[in-house]
C-alpha cells in the first residue's frame, strides 16, 4: 500500500495506516506527484503523515518518527519488492544514501538527529546523494545532468501540455487565493 498523506489530507479522507500496519500490511509513503497543493519532498510527507494520524486519533504517540522513517525507506523497498536490493544500509545491498546537512538552525539542537530529520528536515537539507554507490549530487550540485536545462525543458513541456489540452487556467492564480476580503 502507498500512503500519500498530503493527497489524502487535501480531500479530507483517511488511509487507515495504523490499522493496516497492525494487520501486518506493508505501508510505504508516497507523494502523489506535484499537484498544486503537493510536493515531491518526502520529508514533508513524513511529517504530514505523523501530524495527520496523530490529529485523527488525538494521540501524540501514533505513527512515531522512527516508523515514518521506516515507511520512507525499508517499508518502501518492501512494498516495491526490492527489499533485497535497497531500503537499508546492509552488506550486499546497493548503497543508496543521502547525506543531510544538519548544521542548520531548524535542525538544532543536534540531539536526537533521526527525530529531527523526521520532524524538521526538508529536501533542501540534502547535501549529497549516492545511488548504488555513485555520487549523483555533491554539495547540492547535481553532477549527472545540467539541472538548469532539465528545469527549462520541464517548464516548456508543461506549458505545451497545458496548451494542447486547453488547461492553462489550472496554473493561473484562482480568484479565492487570498481568501475573503482581499
Amino acid at each position: 500500500i502507498v500512503h500519500n498523506p498530503s493527497a489524502i489530507a487535501s480531500i479530507r479522507g483517511r488511509c487507515p495506516v495504523t490499522e493496516l500496519q497492525a494487520a501486518g500490511v506493508t505501508v510505504m509513503l508516497g507523494s502523489d506527484g506535484v499537484a498544486p497543493d503537493r510536493s515531491y519532498d518526502m520529508f514533508r510527507h513524513m511529517f504530514q503523515a505523523m501530524r495527520y494520524h496523530r490529529f485523527h486519533f488525538r494521540d501524540p504517540d501514533v505513527l512515531p518518527a522512527g516508523r515514518v522513517l521506516s515507511m520512507a525507506t525499508i517499508e518502501a523497498a518492501e512494498a516495491l519488492g526490492l527489499e533485497e536490493e535497497i531500503g537499508s544500509l546492509e552488506a550486499g545491498k546497493k548503497a543508496d544514501i543521502i547525506l543531510i546537512d544538519m548544521r542548520k538552525p531548524h535542525l538544532y539542537p543536534f540531539d536526537m538527529p533521526l527525530y529531527r530529520v523526521a520532524y524538521f528536515a526538508n529536501g533542501n537539507d540534502v547535501q549529497t546523494v549516492l545511488v548504488n554507490g555513485e555520487i549523483l549530487m555533491q554539495d547540492r550540485e547535481v553532477l549527472t545532468v545540467n539541472q538548469d536545462e532539465v528545469l527549462d525543458l520541464a517548464q516548456r513541456e508543461i506549458r505545451a501540455a497545458l496548451e494542447r489540452t486547453g488547461l492553462q487556467h489550472l496554473v493561473e492564480t484562482p480568484d479565492g487565493f487570498w481568501g475573503v476580503g482581499f
